[in-house]
Protein backbone atom coordinates (compact mmCIF):
# COMPACT_ATOMS: atom_id res chain seq x y z
CA UNK A 1 0.00 0.00 0.00
CA UNK A 2 2.70 2.38 1.02
CA UNK A 3 4.64 1.57 -2.65
CA UNK A 4 1.09 2.52 -4.51
CA UNK A 5 0.80 5.40 -2.51
CA UNK A 6 4.47 6.66 -3.45
CA UNK A 7 3.59 5.65 -6.98
CA UNK A 8 0.11 7.76 -7.34
CA UNK A 9 2.43 10.75 -5.35
CA UNK A 10 5.08 10.48 -8.24
CA UNK A 11 2.48 10.73 -10.87
CA UNK A 12 1.12 13.35 -9.40
CA UNK A 13 4.07 15.31 -9.68
CA UNK A 14 5.28 13.84 -13.08
CA UNK A 15 1.67 15.27 -14.82
CA UNK A 16 1.56 18.68 -12.53
CA UNK A 17 4.10 20.67 -13.92
CA UNK A 18 7.27 23.07 -11.17
CA UNK A 19 5.57 25.93 -13.07
CA UNK A 20 3.27 27.67 -9.86
CA UNK A 21 1.27 29.34 -12.50
CA UNK A 22 -0.42 26.39 -14.18
CA UNK A 23 -0.51 25.10 -10.47
CA UNK A 24 -2.94 27.75 -9.77
CA UNK A 25 -4.64 26.87 -12.79
CA UNK A 26 -5.44 23.47 -11.81
CA UNK A 27 -6.82 24.89 -8.46
CA UNK A 28 -9.01 27.53 -9.67
CA UNK A 29 -10.42 24.72 -12.32
CA UNK A 30 -11.64 22.92 -9.34
CA UNK A 31 -13.79 25.84 -7.84
CA UNK A 32 -10.97 27.47 -5.23
CA UNK A 33 -10.14 31.17 -5.90
CA UNK A 34 -6.91 32.29 -5.58
CA UNK A 35 -6.00 35.27 -4.00
CA UNK A 36 -2.57 35.40 -5.10
CA UNK A 37 -4.32 34.90 -8.80
CA UNK A 38 -6.70 37.42 -8.69
CA UNK A 39 -3.99 39.76 -7.67
CA UNK A 40 -2.19 38.65 -10.73
CA UNK A 41 -5.01 39.44 -13.00
CA UNK A 42 -5.70 42.71 -11.33
CA UNK A 43 -1.95 43.51 -12.44
CA UNK A 44 -2.44 41.93 -15.74
CA UNK A 45 -4.12 45.24 -17.84
CA UNK A 46 -1.34 47.85 -16.07
CA UNK A 47 1.46 44.91 -16.95
CA UNK A 48 0.50 44.82 -20.62
CA UNK A 49 2.70 47.43 -22.89
CA UNK A 50 -0.32 48.51 -24.21
CA UNK A 51 -2.14 49.33 -20.96
CA UNK A 52 0.75 51.36 -19.45
CA UNK A 53 1.47 53.34 -22.77
CA UNK A 54 -1.92 54.70 -22.29
CA UNK A 55 -2.17 55.22 -18.93
CA UNK A 56 1.41 57.07 -19.91
CA UNK A 57 -0.73 59.58 -22.45
CA UNK A 58 -3.95 59.42 -20.02
CA UNK A 59 -1.23 61.06 -17.91
CA UNK A 60 -0.08 63.61 -20.36
CA UNK A 61 -3.84 64.43 -21.41
CA UNK A 62 -4.24 65.48 -17.65
CA UNK A 63 -1.18 67.57 -17.89
CA UNK A 64 -2.11 69.14 -21.07
CA UNK A 65 -5.74 70.29 -19.84
CA UNK A 66 -4.08 71.97 -17.02
CA UNK A 67 -1.55 73.57 -18.89
CA UNK A 68 -4.13 75.40 -21.02
CA UNK A 69 -6.26 76.16 -18.50
CA UNK A 70 -3.91 77.88 -16.51
CA UNK A 71 -3.06 79.77 -19.50
CA UNK A 72 -6.50 80.66 -20.15
CA UNK A 73 -6.73 82.01 -16.44
CA UNK A 74 -2.96 83.91 -17.27
CA UNK A 75 -4.64 87.08 -18.00
CA UNK A 76 -6.93 87.23 -15.00
CA UNK A 77 -4.33 86.34 -12.55
CA UNK A 78 -2.02 88.90 -14.03
CA UNK A 79 -4.18 91.48 -13.67
CA UNK A 80 -4.83 90.53 -9.50
CA UNK A 81 -0.85 90.53 -9.56
CA UNK A 82 -1.14 94.40 -10.75
CA UNK A 83 -3.41 95.10 -8.20
CA UNK A 84 -1.61 93.78 -5.23
CA UNK A 85 1.28 90.80 -4.90
CA UNK A 86 -0.32 89.57 -1.89
CA UNK A 87 -3.60 89.11 -3.70
CA UNK A 88 -2.17 88.13 -6.80
CA UNK A 89 -0.91 85.08 -4.93
CA UNK A 90 -3.55 84.56 -2.91
CA UNK A 91 -5.39 84.38 -6.57
CA UNK A 92 -3.09 81.31 -7.51
CA UNK A 93 -3.53 79.48 -4.41
CA UNK A 94 -7.49 79.22 -5.40
CA UNK A 95 -6.96 78.60 -8.96
CA UNK A 96 -4.66 75.66 -7.48
CA UNK A 97 -7.27 74.72 -5.37
CA UNK A 98 -10.41 74.79 -7.91
CA UNK A 99 -8.46 73.04 -10.42
CA UNK A 100 -7.73 70.18 -8.23
CA UNK A 101 -10.85 69.94 -7.47
CA UNK A 102 -13.02 70.62 -10.56
CA UNK A 103 -10.31 69.33 -12.69
CA UNK A 104 -7.83 66.76 -11.64
CA UNK A 105 -10.26 65.05 -9.12
CA UNK A 106 -12.51 63.66 -11.67
CA UNK A 107 -9.95 62.40 -13.64
CA UNK A 108 -8.25 60.74 -10.71
CA UNK A 109 -11.66 59.44 -9.72
CA UNK A 110 -12.73 57.95 -13.02
CA UNK A 111 -8.75 56.87 -13.64
CA UNK A 112 -9.12 55.20 -10.06
CA UNK A 113 -12.48 53.16 -10.20
CA UNK A 114 -13.64 49.67 -11.10
CA UNK A 115 -12.67 48.04 -14.45
CA UNK A 116 -12.85 44.87 -16.32
CA UNK A 117 -10.38 42.70 -17.85
CA UNK A 118 -11.06 42.37 -21.07
CA UNK A 119 -7.84 41.91 -23.24
CA UNK A 120 -5.81 38.89 -21.63
CA UNK A 121 -4.01 36.01 -23.02
CA UNK A 122 -5.23 32.88 -23.28
CA UNK A 123 -3.26 31.34 -20.28
CA UNK A 124 -4.39 34.52 -17.99
CA UNK A 125 -8.55 34.09 -18.91
CA UNK A 126 -9.01 31.93 -16.50
CA UNK A 127 -8.15 34.83 -13.33
CA UNK A 128 -9.61 37.17 -15.55
CA UNK A 129 -12.87 35.57 -15.40
CA UNK A 130 -12.74 35.60 -11.70
CA UNK A 131 -11.19 38.89 -11.45
CA UNK A 132 -14.04 40.33 -13.35
CA UNK A 133 -16.93 38.20 -11.60
CA UNK A 134 -15.32 39.66 -8.37
CA UNK A 135 -15.82 43.28 -10.30
CA UNK A 136 -19.02 42.35 -10.82
CA UNK A 137 -20.66 42.02 -7.36
CA UNK A 138 -18.57 45.06 -6.19
CA UNK A 139 -19.93 46.96 -9.17
CA UNK A 140 -23.61 45.77 -7.69
CA UNK A 141 -23.60 46.10 -4.51
CA UNK A 142 -21.70 49.54 -4.76
CA UNK A 143 -25.06 50.51 -7.14
CA UNK A 144 -27.27 49.31 -4.36
CA UNK A 145 -25.98 50.96 -1.60
CA UNK A 146 -25.94 53.76 -3.46
CA UNK A 147 -29.95 53.83 -4.58
CA UNK A 148 -30.77 52.36 -0.98
CA UNK A 149 -28.99 55.41 1.14
CA UNK A 150 -30.79 58.12 2.78
CA UNK A 151 -28.06 60.21 1.85
CA UNK A 152 -28.39 60.15 -2.08
CA UNK A 153 -32.72 60.14 -1.88
CA UNK A 154 -33.00 62.73 -4.41
CA UNK A 155 -30.38 61.25 -6.64
CA UNK A 156 -31.52 57.40 -6.94
CA UNK A 157 -31.57 56.37 -10.64
CA UNK A 158 -32.65 52.72 -9.89
CA UNK A 159 -36.01 51.61 -9.23
CA UNK A 160 -36.98 49.87 -6.30
CA UNK A 161 -37.71 46.29 -8.29
CA UNK A 162 -34.69 46.85 -9.67
CA UNK A 163 -32.57 47.53 -6.47
CA UNK A 164 -34.09 44.78 -4.19
CA UNK A 165 -33.91 42.16 -7.53
CA UNK A 166 -30.05 42.74 -7.65
CA UNK A 167 -29.67 42.62 -3.80
CA UNK A 168 -31.53 39.20 -4.06
CA UNK A 169 -28.95 38.25 -6.58
CA UNK A 170 -26.11 39.23 -4.26
CA UNK A 171 -27.61 37.42 -1.19
CA UNK A 172 -28.08 34.37 -3.00
CA UNK A 173 -24.51 34.38 -4.80
CA UNK A 174 -26.25 33.50 -8.00
CA UNK A 175 -23.63 34.39 -10.78
CA UNK A 176 -26.24 34.00 -13.56
CA UNK A 177 -28.78 35.78 -11.53
CA UNK A 178 -26.47 38.66 -10.87
CA UNK A 179 -25.26 39.50 -14.35
CA UNK A 180 -29.07 38.92 -15.54
CA UNK A 181 -30.20 41.87 -13.67
CA UNK A 182 -27.27 43.82 -13.69
CA UNK A 183 -27.94 43.40 -17.91
CA UNK A 184 -31.38 44.75 -17.26
CA UNK A 185 -30.50 47.93 -14.85
CA UNK A 186 -28.05 48.90 -17.87
CA UNK A 187 -30.42 48.42 -20.04
CA UNK A 188 -33.14 50.53 -18.35
CA UNK A 189 -32.33 52.45 -15.56
CA UNK A 190 -28.97 53.15 -16.17
CA UNK A 191 -29.24 53.88 -19.82
CA UNK A 192 -31.69 56.30 -18.90
CA UNK A 193 -29.95 58.14 -16.48
CA UNK A 194 -26.79 58.44 -19.07
CA UNK A 195 -28.67 60.10 -21.56
CA UNK A 196 -30.00 62.44 -18.94
CA UNK A 197 -27.39 63.69 -18.01
CA UNK A 198 -25.89 63.78 -21.49
CA UNK A 199 -28.80 66.72 -22.41
CA UNK A 200 -28.81 68.51 -19.70
CA UNK A 201 -24.70 68.40 -19.64
CA UNK A 202 -25.31 69.90 -23.41
CA UNK A 203 -27.75 72.16 -22.15
CA UNK A 204 -25.18 73.41 -20.01
CA UNK A 205 -22.61 73.99 -22.68
CA UNK A 206 -24.92 75.57 -24.96
CA UNK A 207 -25.85 78.33 -22.55
CA UNK A 208 -22.73 79.00 -21.20
CA UNK A 209 -20.68 79.25 -24.18
CA UNK A 210 -23.89 81.62 -25.99
CA UNK A 211 -24.14 83.56 -22.98
CA UNK A 212 -20.15 84.33 -22.44
CA UNK A 213 -18.84 85.59 -25.93
CA UNK A 214 -15.48 85.47 -24.33
CA UNK A 215 -13.24 82.74 -25.71
CA UNK A 216 -11.61 81.73 -22.90
CA UNK A 217 -14.68 81.13 -21.07
CA UNK A 218 -16.38 79.09 -23.31
CA UNK A 219 -13.14 77.18 -23.54
CA UNK A 220 -13.22 76.30 -19.63
CA UNK A 221 -16.47 76.09 -19.07
CA UNK A 222 -16.71 73.37 -22.01
CA UNK A 223 -14.28 71.52 -20.30
CA UNK A 224 -15.62 71.83 -16.87
CA UNK A 225 -18.85 70.45 -18.34
CA UNK A 226 -17.14 67.32 -20.00
CA UNK A 227 -15.39 66.60 -17.57
CA UNK A 228 -17.86 66.10 -14.76
CA UNK A 229 -20.47 64.29 -17.36
CA UNK A 230 -17.59 62.18 -17.70
CA UNK A 231 -17.28 61.44 -14.14
CA UNK A 232 -20.89 60.94 -13.73
CA UNK A 233 -21.62 58.59 -16.44
CA UNK A 234 -18.70 56.19 -15.07
CA UNK A 235 -19.98 56.95 -11.20
CA UNK A 236 -23.48 55.44 -12.75
CA UNK A 237 -22.38 52.46 -14.30
CA UNK A 238 -20.09 51.78 -11.69
CA UNK A 239 -16.90 51.01 -13.64
CA UNK A 240 -14.58 52.65 -16.62
CA UNK A 241 -13.27 52.03 -19.85
CA UNK A 242 -10.08 50.81 -20.17
CA UNK A 243 -7.40 53.20 -20.28
CA UNK A 244 -6.43 53.27 -24.00
CA UNK A 245 -10.62 54.26 -24.55
CA UNK A 246 -10.45 56.50 -21.65
CA UNK A 247 -7.45 58.12 -23.20
CA UNK A 248 -9.63 59.18 -26.61
CA UNK A 249 -12.30 60.30 -24.01
CA UNK A 250 -10.22 62.58 -22.78
CA UNK A 251 -8.69 63.62 -26.27
CA UNK A 252 -12.42 63.91 -27.65
CA UNK A 253 -12.51 66.52 -23.68
CA UNK A 254 -9.44 68.37 -24.97
CA UNK A 255 -10.57 68.78 -28.97
CA UNK A 256 -13.92 70.06 -27.03
CA UNK A 257 -12.42 73.21 -25.67
CA UNK A 258 -10.00 74.47 -28.29
CA UNK A 259 -13.72 73.96 -30.73
CA UNK A 260 -14.73 76.19 -28.07
CA UNK A 261 -12.16 78.39 -28.10
CA UNK A 262 -11.48 78.86 -31.70
CA UNK A 263 -15.00 79.58 -32.52
CA UNK A 264 -14.99 83.41 -30.94
CA UNK A 265 -12.61 84.19 -33.55
CA UNK A 266 -15.26 83.37 -36.40
CA UNK A 267 -17.98 86.00 -37.35
CA UNK A 268 -20.88 83.21 -38.02
CA UNK A 269 -23.64 85.51 -39.10
CA UNK A 270 -21.09 86.54 -42.31
CA UNK A 271 -21.26 82.82 -43.09
CA UNK A 272 -24.93 82.42 -42.69
CA UNK A 273 -25.69 85.56 -43.49
CA UNK A 274 -27.23 84.81 -46.60
CA UNK A 275 -30.01 83.19 -45.07
CA UNK A 276 -31.10 86.41 -43.39
CA UNK A 277 -32.57 88.66 -46.23
CA UNK A 278 -34.88 91.92 -46.24
CA UNK A 279 -36.05 92.69 -43.17
CA UNK A 280 -34.36 89.64 -40.87
CA UNK A 281 -31.61 91.72 -41.23
CA UNK A 282 -32.78 94.70 -39.11
CA UNK A 283 -33.82 92.53 -36.46
CA UNK A 284 -31.59 94.53 -33.43
CA UNK A 285 -28.33 92.57 -32.36
CA UNK A 286 -29.32 89.48 -35.26
CA UNK A 287 -25.14 89.04 -35.57
CA UNK A 288 -24.61 88.50 -31.85
CA UNK A 289 -27.55 86.18 -31.74
CA UNK A 290 -26.72 84.06 -35.13
CA UNK A 291 -22.87 84.24 -33.31
CA UNK A 292 -24.27 82.94 -29.99
CA UNK A 293 -26.72 80.33 -31.41
CA UNK A 294 -23.88 78.79 -33.45
CA UNK A 295 -21.06 78.63 -30.76
CA UNK A 296 -23.95 77.34 -28.48
CA UNK A 297 -25.30 74.87 -30.62
CA UNK A 298 -21.47 73.10 -31.56
CA UNK A 299 -20.76 73.13 -27.91
CA UNK A 300 -23.87 71.62 -26.94
CA UNK A 301 -23.18 68.95 -30.05
CA UNK A 302 -19.74 67.72 -29.07
CA UNK A 303 -20.58 67.27 -25.63
CA UNK A 304 -23.32 65.06 -26.40
CA UNK A 305 -20.94 63.41 -28.76
CA UNK A 306 -18.30 63.15 -25.63
CA UNK A 307 -21.37 61.54 -23.38
CA UNK A 308 -22.51 59.10 -25.81
CA UNK A 309 -18.26 58.01 -26.75
CA UNK A 310 -18.12 57.52 -23.17
CA UNK A 311 -21.55 55.46 -23.07
CA UNK A 312 -20.38 53.05 -25.54
CA UNK A 313 -17.09 52.21 -24.27
CA UNK A 314 -18.77 51.10 -20.98
CA UNK A 315 -20.73 48.77 -22.58
CA UNK A 316 -18.35 47.72 -25.40
CA UNK A 317 -16.25 46.74 -22.34
CA UNK A 318 -18.98 44.89 -20.37
CA UNK A 319 -20.05 42.94 -23.25
CA UNK A 320 -16.06 41.76 -23.96
CA UNK A 321 -16.23 40.26 -20.32
CA UNK A 322 -19.16 38.56 -20.90
CA UNK A 323 -17.68 36.75 -23.62
CA UNK A 324 -14.83 35.93 -21.75
CA UNK A 325 -17.19 34.65 -18.74
CA UNK A 326 -17.47 30.20 -19.35
CA UNK A 327 -17.73 27.84 -17.53
CA UNK A 328 -14.44 27.13 -16.71
CA UNK A 329 -16.11 23.34 -16.30
CA UNK A 330 -16.74 22.88 -19.70
CA UNK A 331 -13.80 25.02 -21.50
CA UNK A 332 -10.58 26.26 -20.07
CA UNK A 333 -8.53 28.15 -22.66
CA UNK A 334 -4.99 27.47 -22.53
CA UNK A 335 -1.88 28.79 -24.20
CA UNK A 336 0.99 26.38 -23.54
CA UNK A 337 2.10 22.72 -22.79
CA UNK A 338 2.24 23.32 -19.45
CA UNK A 339 -0.83 24.83 -18.91
CA UNK A 340 -2.72 22.30 -21.44
CA UNK A 341 -0.89 19.65 -18.82
CA UNK A 342 -2.43 21.38 -15.60
CA UNK A 343 -5.90 21.68 -17.31
CA UNK A 344 -6.10 17.98 -18.13
CA UNK A 345 -5.35 16.72 -14.74
CA UNK A 346 -7.49 19.45 -12.90
CA UNK A 347 -10.66 17.98 -14.97
CA UNK A 348 -9.36 14.74 -14.45
CA UNK A 349 -9.46 15.25 -10.75
CA UNK A 350 -12.82 17.14 -11.35
CA UNK A 351 -14.08 14.18 -12.46
CA UNK A 352 -12.82 12.19 -9.94
CA UNK A 353 -14.98 14.22 -6.97
CA UNK A 354 -18.06 13.93 -8.83
CA UNK A 355 -17.51 10.25 -8.90
CA UNK A 356 -16.87 10.18 -4.79
CA UNK A 357 -19.79 12.97 -4.49
CA UNK A 358 -22.27 10.95 -6.57
CA UNK A 359 -21.36 7.45 -4.71
CA UNK A 360 -22.07 9.24 -1.67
Amino acid sequence: MKRKKQAEEAAERALIPADPKAKRYARGAQGQEDATGFADSMSDAFKQSNEKKYFALLIVAAVIIVILLVGALSDILTLCFNINRWFGYAMVALTAVLIALFVVRPIVKVAGARFFITDVTSEKCDMARRRNYRALKDIARALVDYNTSPRYAKFRYMSAENTDKLQAALDEGDKSSLKTTLKQIYSTDVASCANSLIWKSAGRAFLTTSISQNDKIDAISVLLVNLSLVKQIVGIYGYRPSFAKLFRVYVAVLRNSLIAYGMQNVNWFNVFGKFFTGIARKIPFIDTIVDSAVQGTVSAFMTVLVGYKTKRYLCSDYKKQEKLDVDLKDAVDVGDDEVKIASAWAKEIQRENDAKAAAK
